[in-house]
């Protein structure tokens, strides 16, 4: 067990979980004098080569932690974002980046996921270097008198004021204070890969963020780069009746995800033949929590609002997540239980109804005004007009993590 006292009297934050969620909220409690402790049940951050979206409200948070420049140094920012029909990789542009399109910044950072976690990872180190604890498997939290104790599968535990489950989807801290969540397939699977644009066509390494859209599946594309080599990174799914496990690192075999993408265009087909490595996982939702918080534990991501990936926002309001609860927790001294209503009353309603808009976005990119260019191009006019992309993003890219009332 570790029953530490906190550092200088510093109030310590049990956090489960080294993910992005785990690691933003580890670097910002730092940033604001708390101390903080983080178990990870890896052995050691394991590299995952997949790309990922920031958009302008995950990009405030990154700003307040002084990292924003160090991730744009990195980016590949798209000169546009387009919607491209699946049979001929046409596209329709909706990126509202001109003054006259919208007041709401839209555009994005593109990174692999592996990038921002190193460095979030570096800003903890910067300021804790003994901050991480892996290899420790968390099966629960529970709250004892005015302390909060993170469980070990080993029989021990860790001890502070506030336990964070920042332990994904499958979260054990979760389960522990709410019970299990039942998981539903949305009839949906995924697929993601990593592409050298040394292995594809010239027309791949245009700076581009594409979705081309179809009857039953989409594939959304963008360029990456790591340690200077560049790649597509892709995510794709598919409508299929075929149950599959609920993990972003089951391999999947190329003759699958071909046959799931038969006549599509060939810059598609291109992508999953050059690709470094196939996963394939299904996509499942679980009914919205109307509480996070429970005594002196809370969640923050994935453990308590995860998602569809359909308006690339998972990560987003992670860190969202993370910066108003250190927010919360600054306000409000050494009143957790305050502090933790606080955090409830600012995320749940947004993340919920975020959780809802993503789910409703898979019978948009799916349809069968899809199927034929005659009714396909109507079809995208309609849903991705300015006003339709204004009104599906701009409550979600103008929030403000930092500065919200909370």
């Amino acid at each position: 067990m570790s029953t530490l006292q906190s550092t200088a009297g510093k109030r310590r934050v049990i956090i489960a979980g080294a993910g992005m969620g785990g690691l933003t909220l580890a670097a910002t409690l730092l940033q604001k004098g708390f101390d903080v402790e983080v178990y990870e049940q890896s052995s050691e951050l394991r590299e995952v080569g997949a790309g990922l979206w920031i958009s302008a409200n995950g990009a405030r948070v990154l700003q307040a932690l002084g990292l924003k420049e160090t991730i744009e140094a990195i980016n590949l920012s798209p000169e546009d974002r387009l919607i491209r029909f699946w049979k001929t990789g046409e596209g329709h542009s909706v990126y509202n980046r001109d003054a006259g399109a919208s007041k709401v910044d839209h555009t994005l950072i593109q990174v692999l996921r592996a990038e921002l976690q190193r460095v979030l990872y570096e800003a903890v180190l910067r300021q804790k270097p003994d901050a991480f604890h892996f290899g420790r498997r968390s099966v629960g939290a529970e709250t004892v008198g005015d302390r909060a104790r993170l469980l070990f599968d080993d029989g021990g535990y860790a001890e502070g004021d506030l336990v964070v489950g920042c332990d994904g989807a499958h979260s054990r801290v979760r389960q522990s204070i709410f019970g299990t969540a039942p998981a539903r397939y949305t009839g949906a699977a995924a697929w993601r890969g990593l592409a050298p644009m040394g292995k594809l066509k010239p027309q791949h390494r245009q700076p581009l963020a594409s979705t081309w859209v179809g009857p039953t599946a989409h594939v959304t594309t963008y360029p990456v780069q790591r340690q200077g080599e560049l790649f597509v990174s892709f995510s794709a799914q598919v409508d299929s009746q075929t149950w599959h496990t609920e993990s972003w690192s089951e391999p999947g075999a190329l003759a699958d995800a071909l046959d799931d993408f038969k006549g599509w265009h060939q810059d598609i087909i291109d992508l999953f033949t050059a690709s470094e490595n196939l996963f394939r996982w299904g996509l499942f939702v679980r009914d919205p929590l109307e509480s996070w918080s429970a005594g002196r534990v809370t969640l923050v991501g994935d453990a308590c609002h995860s998602m569809t990936p359909y308006l690339g926002m998972g990560v987003n309001l992670t860190m969202e997540d993370a910066f108003v609860l250190a927010r919360c927790l600054e306000q409000d001294g050494t009143d957790t239980a305050r502090a933790l209503q606080r955090y409830d009353a600012a995320r749940i309603s947004r993340a919920n109804r975020t959780k809802a808009d993503s789910l409703g976005m898979l019978s948009v990119f799916h349809s069968k005004e899809l199927e034929n260019p005659e009714t396909a191009w109507p079809y995208i006019r309609k849903q991705w007009s300015p006003q339709a992309v204004r009104d599906r993003y701009d409550w979600l890219l103008q929030y403000d993590a930092t500065t919200v009332e909370i």
